[in-house]
């Protein structure tokens, strides 16, 4: 008798497709409401140009740093439903770091999004903090 892997295969991967959890050790993280500005422990701060997010529509992202902080990078990712990943890229504008980006569109009429932040301290350590939102189906 022939046993195929191939649904294993399969299912292992759909599974861990659905998976929206992400390794989240070392990180910051605070209690903020999803949408609104966020402060964190370490002088950092995170706010929306729009606090109504819609998906498929332009936004601005606005990161505010230590002054020492150096190569920030941040992505987004899907927690209702994993999409992938969006590359951000921040611009330094007068001590506020600022990104234009946009969510896709699922089938969620509201989606939670995680965005996750790394940047540089003046002693070259790596900090990560996890800033969430959601976007709304018009």
């Amino acid at each position: 008798m022939r046993i195929s892997l191939l649904p294993v295969f399969l299912i292992s991967i759909f599974t861990a497709a659905c998976d929206y959890q992400s390794i989240e050790e070392g990180s910051a993280s605070t209690s903020c409401e999803n949408n609104s500005r966020c402060q964190f422990n370490n002088n950092v701060e995170v706010w929306l140009s729009n606090s109504k997010v819609s998906p498929e529509t332009p936004f601005t992202i606005n990161l505010k740093l230590p002054d020492d902080a150096k190569n920030p990078s941040a992505k987004l990712e899907g927690v209702s439903m994993y999409m992938g990943f969006i590359p951000v890229q921040f611009t330094n504008t007068e001590k506020i770091w600022t990104a234009n980006t946009m969510v896709g569109a699922c089938s969620e009429p509201v989606m939670t999004w995680k965005m996750i932040v790394t940047y540089q301290d003046a002693s070259n350590k790596t900090h990560t903090l996890f800033y969430y939102f959601d976007s709304i189906q018009p």
